[in-house]
């Protein structure tokens, strides 16, 4: 039985996950804490009440010895790191929900706490491995028949728009080399150049919750809409395949690149030229705190308006 930790409960996903990590035969929702950063002091033990979950941690310390796993899902990607590595120390796999982290910084800190310990290290989007697109890999066939693809997607630049990037990189792959801005008097359309020369179109921020592909080949148009129906499944269940020894196509490369990508193109669209990820400060970056404070007064002004 693999036993599995929830570390922080600020959004939809721990209660999405539980649910879905059930029906995986050989999983246990093992046991939570939360930081409080979005829900009061005692949400934590109504929700272990409410989802079965035998054991909730007082300290974040206490839980590798209770779990064979953990995934982390806080809003301030700015702890992610120092969460991580609490589990990576005592060799515990983690699945850090999107964004992995914020700021190139963290990019290098996380890459190279995975080479120091060898522990997994899974997340980023699910939309990386929803059914959709690994349909139209599949349909489209080898690379080289690709003449341009446009990825686009909802929501804010950062949290929801790595969304989009990732699953544009589930499509294509990483290798991404820089970004330029193409338009952004309504929405920030992007144009992203990968190390072999194709060059993709990013969209982002769009108005109407939708993620969609579209791929020209020399046999004409595939597209792709992800429907939500399903989508934190595959993504969950290749956690698990890892978990239990099995091969899956991933790489913590993928979601850092995609969170480099993403500051990239805030810098791009500010500068209003092409900026390449590899020259980019260890500073540069998001702000976590800043966007858990956003996120935890939106969900009080959502349940005031619920009463």
């Amino acid at each position: 039985m693999i036993r599995i930790g929830l570390v922080d409960l600020d959004t939809s996903h721990p209660h999405a996950f539980t649910q879905i990590l059930r029906t995986i035969s050989g999983v246990e929702v093992r046991a939570v804490w939360d930081g409080h950063d979005v829900w009061p002091e005692g949400y934590d033990r109504v929700f272990a009440r409410d989802h079965g979950i035998p054991v909730v941690c007082d300290r974040l310390e206490e839980m590798p010895a209770h779990v064979d796993a953990a995934m982390i899902h806080g809003t301030n990607w700015d702890t992610h790191v120092e969460k991580a590595e609490l589990f990576m120390r005592a060799g515990k796999p983690i699945l850090i929900d999107k964004p992995v982290v914020g700021s190139v910084g963290d990019c290098d800190r996380l890459l190279d706490l995975q080479e120091r310990y060898g522990t997994l290290v899974f997340g980023g989007s699910s939309l990386r491995y929803a059914k959709e697109v690994t349909a139209l890999k599949e349909a489209v066939g080898p690379r080289n028949t690709l003449l341009s693809v446009a990825a686009a997607g909802p929501g804010d630049f950062f949290s929801y728009g790595i969304h989009t990037t990732e699953m544009l990189q589930g499509f294509l792959g990483s290798g991404i080399r820089s970004v330029k801005p193409v338009a952004s008097s309504k929405i920030p359309v992007l144009a992203a150049t990968f190390e072999d020369g194709f060059v993709a179109i990013i969209q982002l921020q769009m108005p109407f919750h939708e993620w969609t592909l579209s791929a020209y080949t020399d046999k004409g148009l595939r597209t792709a809409t992800v429907s939500i129906d399903g989508l934190y499944e595959p993504f969950l269940r290749n956690f698990v395949t890892l978990l239990n020894g099995g091969s899956v196509e991933y790489s913590l490369s993928g979601p850092v690149e995609a969170v480099r990508f993403q500051i990239a193109a805030k810098i791009c669209i500010e500068r209003g030229t092409e900026v390449l990820l590899k020259e980019l400060s260890p500073d540069a970056g998001f702000d976590g705190r800043a966007f858990a404070a956003e996120y935890a007064a939106a969900k009080r002004l959502s349940l005031l308006n619920a009463q």
